[in-house]
């Protein structure tokens, strides 16, 4: 048997890239995630949350990415916001194309429409 290294960071970018939602759920918080991973390694995040029924303001994030393979459907994603700062670390799962779990909190991501934009 042939060893095969580790697989490609642009396997798993190509993979991540596109629009990403997930709920989540926390007591009386209830919150929607949604990402878009562009190709050119940008980022944009917004998250909505619900507390008690209440809708909070949205906050949105943008910045860069960058992922480092683990095995085969396991990447590290590191996050830099817009001004350079590091925002997070976190290990993902690629359950398939079109579902990614993120390991802290075991919160899961499904791809959404890939024309969907940040504005709809």
């Amino acid at each position: 048997m042939l060893f095969r290294g580790k697989p490609k960071p642009a396997t798993l970018i190509h993979t991540l890239v596109g629009a990403w939602r997930a709920d989540t759920l926390s007591g009386d918080v209830k919150g929607e995630i949604l990402a878009w991973f562009h190709e050119d390694g940008s980022y944009l995040t917004r998250n909505q949350m619900e507390i008690r029924g209440v809708p909070a303001h949205p906050v949105t994030q943008t910045g860069r990415y960058r992922v480092e393979p683990l095995d085969r459907t396991r990447f590290r994603l590191f996050t830099i916001d817009e001004n350079g700062q590091p925002v997070s670390s976190t290990i993902r799962t690629f359950i398939d194309n079109d579902t990614m779990i993120n390991d802290v909190g075991r919160i899961t991501f499904h791809r959404v429409d890939v024309t969907a934009t940040p504005l709809n």
